[in-house]
């Protein structure tokens, strides 16, 4: 029986050719092949072979010496191209400019394949979301074309406008480059599917989504608060959180998505929190940013230069999505299992439970803390708009989530089907601003925009905010901890006893006033 062919590797950019090319000849001596590798792997996060090092440090690269190099790069082969052929044929007869959920892509993708002879062999493939989100990549852009009538623009000025872009960042400090960009978060989305005696509210409300703004320098070091879209103007969870405390900001929408108007707001934002300094923003080109640009114009210091509109590679150029965003909601994954862990023995369903402060808390916690600097600066400079540094920072890699997923799954008192670890940490249609299906009115089945941002078991206030006397104890229990380690400083004591005595005093007229309701 032949297996099926082996996926050609993915291909490596002129601009990372050129990179090492430009690294290996500023050496004194010569670095070997092995180091070459290793500062590829380094800058890249891509280990080479040793031929492919010697190839592209041959006379056949020689041209990258004398000029600009091209972003572009081979694009991954697909596995079963005598699926996705037909596939793609489907897709382009599908009504104009709509692209079909990701259930019905998949369903559609297991019926042709069924049809395939030279596939009755193989087994049936699971059709992972990596491979549905290779496949749009492959051919959304083509799709685009043939339902709209619009023909492709040519790749040389989509280069010509990607080396512009690149030559503008060089006239910027690291510090003073910035990218901003929108991504969506199911916050309470299960590790499990749903049940056969759920109904159907219950399956939409754990489907919530929000949308999330990140903003950064390319550097790590001026990380801009997040800005939170829901559906509501403020959820119940949140209605006696310090949000500007937590360093966020909630918006809304019905559509919990980016708008002209929420744009316009954070553009005001971002110019107060540069000041006078001079500084380029990086944008996608959304409508929604284009519209908000124009009507809030940016102060002479601020240079906002949007992506090419006829680059094929935005996604690519983007630093927010070349590891940004998915490291954040990586980490915001891990603490949602630990939450799942630790409510199994309680009555309630901690997915129930969950509410939009948890999520918030830790996904702030995690920006500030758990999205290291390297991260940041390796993801702008795999977008290939900024120059790799010879000395790199090796990036951490994200913590492995697969032996708190199999505990978390393991506590399944309904029996529902759990999902694989790879599409709870990345669902399909997150960043699908279309996806959410919410009307004006309420029909069966269909969750109110209060119902999506609450908690789906109502949290009394005092589960949410605890009593001054146990925050007191809390703060007492550390500092018995910390006089006991080395490395503790008196600023360190000290502060943590002045936050102690406010919050005691809380405390004392906490008791005062229950002693007076007691009497009444």
């Amino acid at each position: 029986m032949s297996t099926p062919s082996r996926r050609s590797a993915l291909g490596i950019s002129g601009t990372q050719k050129q990179a090492l090319r430009i690294w290996a000849q500023s050496q004194n001596p010569r670095p070997s092949q092995s180091q070459c590798s290793a500062w590829f792997e380094r800058t890249y996060g891509r280990n080479l072979s040793q031929s492919t090092i010697s190839t592209i440090l041959s006379k056949k690269f020689d041209h990258l010496d004398a000029g600009p190099a091209s972003t572009l790069r081979r694009q991954l082969a697909p596995q079963w191209p005598l699926l996705e052929t037909p596939l793609c044929e489907w897709l382009a007869s599908q009504e104009a400019g709509l692209m079909p959920p990701a259930d019905t892509i998949i369903a559609k993708a297991r019926e042709i394949w069924n049809q395939i002879p030279e596939y009755q062999t193989l087994a049936l493939p699971h059709f992972s979301n990596g491979w549905l989100n290779r496949f749009k990549k492959r051919y959304a852009a083509q799709l685009h074309d043939r339902q709209d009538g619009v023909p492709s623009p040519t790749p040389q000025n989509g280069r010509k406008e990607t080396r512009a872009l690149k030559t503008l960042c060089g006239e910027f400090p690291e510090d003073d480059i910035y990218n901003m960009d929108e991504t969506g978060l199911f916050w309470r989305k299960p590790p499990f599917s749903a049940s056969p005696a759920q109904n159907q509210l219950t399956t939409n409300r754990e489907n919530s989504r929000i949308c999330i703004m990140l903003c950064t320098n390319s550097t790590g070091s001026d990380r801009l608060p997040l800005w939170v879209i829901g559906h509501t103007p403020m959820p119940e969870a949140l209605q006696r959180a310090n949000l500007k405390a937590m360093d966020c900001h909630w918006r809304y929408h019905r559509q919990a998505w980016l708008t002209q108007s929420i744009m316009q707001e954070w553009l005001l934002f971002f110019y107060d929190n540069i000041g006078e300094r001079r500084v380029l923003l990086l944008l996608d080109n959304h409508p929604d940013h284009q519209a908000a640009v124009e009507a809030t114009p940016p102060p002479p210091n601020v240079h906002i230069q949007l992506f090419p509109t006829q680059t094929r590679t935005s996604d690519e150029q983007q630093p927010i999505n070349l590891g940004i965003s998915q490291t954040l909601k990586h980490y915001y994954r891990r603490q949602w299992l630990a939450y799942i862990v630790a409510g199994r023995e309680l009555p309630q369903n901690p997915v129930h439970m969950m509410s939009l402060y948890h999520t918030i808390s830790w996904a702030t916690r995690s920006w500030r803390h758990d999205v290291a600097n390297a991260i940041i600066y390796r993801a702008f400079r795999r977008s290939s708009l900024m120059d790799p540094q010879i000395e790199f920072i090796t990036a951490p890699k994200s913590p492995d989530l697969t032996s708190l997923y199999g505990t978390a799954t393991r506590n399944n008192p309904d029996g529902r089907t759990v999902i694989s670890l790879e599409n709870f940490i990345h669902p399909v249609d997150e960043d699908f601003e279309g996806g959410l299906n919410v009307v004006g009115f309420v029909v069966e089945g269909e969750p109110t925009l209060q119902e999506l941002d609450d908690a789906i078991v109502s949290i009394p206030p005092e589960q949410l905010v605890p009593p001054a006397v146990d925050a007191v104890i809390g703060i007492q229990t550390a500092i018995r901890y910390l006089v006991h380690q080395p490395w503790i400083t008196a600023t360190d004591l000290q502060g943590l006893e002045r936050i102690e005595r406010m919050i005691n005093r809380l405390a004392i007229e906490e008791r005062r006033q229950a002693h007076v309701g007691g009497f009444d």
